[in-house]
């Protein structure tokens, strides 16, 4: 029962296992889709999905980034009385956004179409309206639960959405039928809608709407929104810029070809982003009570414990990128091996400018966080076109590494000046990190030791 109660009532253990546990899933059944997908899609579908999903991500993304941490932030820092008059305020920008976004994707999916010369795009953008409504209350009542400092919610309803698309892919590899792009997105709306079902049981006790809608509210959530909305979307975008260019410069086959690689990388950083989940709310809540010095030593360890799980995953990866890629992409994707290789070596900055924007986002930085990144977006795109233009794919990759490394070198020195952050310090609790996983596995060797010989 002590340990029990242990657990629940240390914020780091409880909510560190729970995304550690989320994540770890995430990585399976996200794996597992891709998989199977890469072999029931030809290389052209395959393509045009991969892009399809990278246009919707900055939709799911946008929204995230207006609703979710402007909630999160006023829900944990504002007294009781409020709660119900923030949500309301929250529910009306998310509604009006969610009609906003889903008449662009309406109205742009013919342009998206032409351009990367996939028709069937169309048919896609229309029937994900429906399921990006759906996603919007998901969104609400994951962000409630999140500033409670509950995650229990937030696991369930994401493993069933993910679940959803696995199953129905596995059903038609193992059956040996044939599927189309359209009805994987059909599959995408029922698994959304379950998930949100689910979602709002976990906060039927915290979910209250008030009858008078407070002007004060939607102000305050907008104004710290705006900048954290302006701040994901244009992350997204930089994220899957290079995707869409490939499509437009190269084709869409191509996109399919470089989205093996990113994948890979992708999968590497899933403890990054684990990390970045538990940050947010407690590097809030330590600049309240220990001021800057506080985030300082937040932002210090954590980039450190995640290096310490990324460098072996990294170094294997890249010594045995050729079986990886046979492994996950079968035969018909060599020309990814390369590519996987180039953006490994992205992956070692990735910690650093993730958790830059979320330390800087939970301490009410969003302006700047916002102009950063806004910045490094155009600097993607720049580098990306004139990359692609000259080298094909593979400039790509080499731009996602030029663009990282300029990436990190201008957030450390911003980190630097504003909290005083050390990279010696960094890497100490990454060398710590090993240095107390070989104390106790050597100590679990020694109670193993123990027990034989009793």
């Amino acid at each position: 029962m002590k340990i029990i109660s242990f657990f629940n009532s240390n914020y780091w253990l409880r909510s560190g296992s729970i995304n550690l546990l989320q994540n770890t899933f995430t990585l399976a059944i996200s794996f597992g889709s891709f998989y199977f997908l890469i072999r029931i899609l030809d290389k052209a579908d395959f393509g045009v999905w991969i892009l399809f999903m990278s246009t919707i991500s900055i939709m799911e993304f946008a929204r995230v980034g207006l609703i979710s941490k402007s909630l999160i932030t006023y829900l944990s820092s504002a007294s009781r009385d409020s709660h119900n008059s923030i949500i309301t305020a929250s529910f009306v920008i998310n509604l009006s956004l969610t009609i906003v976004l889903a008449l662009a994707c309406y109205l742009f999916a013919p342009l998206f179409s032409k351009m990367w010369d996939s028709p069937q795009l169309v048919p896609l953008f229309n029937l994900y309206i429906v399921t990006f409504v759906i996603s919007g209350f998901l969104t609400q009542y994951q962000a409630i639960e999140q500033a409670h400092l509950q995650f229990r919610g937030v696991f369930l309803s994401n493993l069933i959405r993910q679940l959803a698309l696995l199953g129905f892919i596995l059903y038609i590899y193992f059956e040996g039928k044939q599927t189309s792009l359209i009805a994987l997105v059909q599959v995408m709306t029922v698994g959304a809608l379950v998930a949100t079902l689910v979602s709002r049981y976990f906060v039927q006790h915290t979910f209250r709407l008030s009858i008078k809608l407070d002007r004060h509210w939607i102000k305050q959530l907008l104004q710290y929104g705006k900048y954290s909305f302006g701040t994901s979307m244009t992350a997204v975008v930089s994220s899957s810029i290079d995707q869409m260019m490939i499509g437009s410069l190269v084709s869409a086959t191509s996109a399919g070809i470089y989205n093996i690689a990113v994948r890979v990388t992708n999968m590497i950083n899933i403890p990054t982003n684990a990390m970045a989940t538990i940050v947010f709310p407690q590097s809030a809540r330590r600049l309240e009570d220990f001021g800057d010095v506080g985030v300082k030593s937040l932002y210090e360890k954590s980039v450190g414990t995640v290096l310490a799980m990324l460098f072996p995953a990294i170094v294997i990866a890249y010594v045995f990128a050729g079986p990886v890629i046979h492994f996950i992409g079968d035969e018909r994707y060599p020309e990814s091996i390369p590519l996987l290789q180039l953006t490994l070596l992205s992956a070692f900055f990735i910690p650093f400018t993730k958790q830059f924007g979320t330390i800087l986002e939970s301490t009410g930085r969003v302006k700047l966080n916002f102009y950063a990144t806004v910045i490094s977006v155009v600097l993607n795109v720049v580098v990306n076109y004139v990359f692609i233009r000259y080298w094909g794919i593979i400039g790509a990759a080499m731009a996602m590494l030029v663009s990282y490394l300029i990436l990190f070198t201008a957030t450390y020195f911003i980190l630097k000046k504003i909290l005083g952050i050390s990279m010696v310090a960094v890497w100490r609790y990454t060398f710590e990190s090993y240095n107390e996983a070989y104390n106790k596995l050597m100590e679990w060797k020694r109670e193993v030791n123990c027990s034989e010989k009793k």
